[in-house]
């Protein structure tokens, strides 16, 4: 191909010479959109983060008697059957007599079935609800952070009751912005300030959570509090589902389409 358009380069310089300089623009064009297009594809692969396959989490929620000692039953329970417990929520709820247990757990399906049954085995257990993927995951973490660069924070050994000079904290004001920043950008919210740390308080799923705190680590991370994972299934959307011919993602007739 790149003969013929040499032979026809040379053909259109012999008889008219502007038309070759129109060929050869149309030929480095076409050239520039494939580098171009390439280049783009070859920046979103690179940019496309690696999914890790990890194991699955399974949330429960279970509903008990509000009694004594039916925490340390059903913990006990798991923990003797080997079952990796991520985290563990235990609240009221609008009965008296009954309380909510959210336990998010780390395994396969198999693993996760024999759970919910030694579950629902258990005499103060009323109901177990695994609603998957179909529910409102929510945590809350408090995490207190550094206002000063790591060049101006105290050094191992230090009197504990150091306090910044009016020059330190100015020269921090830099790093105490980014910090403050970067909360805005996750939807943390400041709750506690003082002279060389600061606590905010963020309330999101568990792995929004999780690049939050990764994420401040450079900027000082002194100490982190999480509730553990609350969960609800939701709530349903009337209206017709299956076989919705004005749904706009009905599959596309190959007829439709244009020609390529």
């Amino acid at each position: 191909m790149l003969r013929s358009l040499a032979k026809l380069s040379l053909s259109t310089t012999r008889f008219f010479p502007r038309t070759f300089t129109s060929t050869s623009s149309v030929f480095l064009g076409a050239s520039n959109d494939e580098e171009e297009t390439t280049e783009a594809v070859n920046n979103i692969l690179y940019n496309t983060p690696h999914i890790n396959e990890e194991e699955n989490k399974h949330t429960f929620s279970v509903l008990v008697d509000n009694e004594a000692g039916v925490l340390s039953k059903v913990s006990g329970l798991l923990a003797g059957r080997g079952f990796n417990i991520n985290s563990l929520t235990v609240s009221t709820t609008e009965v008296s007599a009954l309380s909510r247990m959210t336990i998010v757990l780390v395994g396969g399906e198999t693993q996760m079935e024999q759970a919910r049954k030694q579950l629902e085995d258990l005499v103060h257990v009323w109901a177990v609800l695994d609603s998957g993927r179909n529910n409102i995951n929510k945590e809350m973490a408090l995490v207190k952070l550094s206002t000063l660069p790591p060049d101006m924070r105290p050094k191992h050994g230090d009197e504990i009751d150091f306090i910044p000079t009016y020059t330190d904290l100015m020269n921090s004001r830099q790093h105490r912005d980014a910090v403050v920043a970067t909360c805005d950008l996750f939807g943390a919210d400041v709750v506690d300030v003082g002279t060389d740390q600061m606590i905010v308080e963020l309330v999101s799923w568990s792995r929004r959570i999780d690049a939050f705190i990764r994420t401040m680590k450079p900027y000082g991370v002194i100490e982190v509090a999480r509730s553990g994972a609350i969960t609800m299934p939701r709530v349903p959307v009337a209206g017709k589902i299956d076989n919705d011919d004005g749904s706009p993602n009905q599959e596309t007739s190959i007829d439709a389409l244009p020609p390529s």
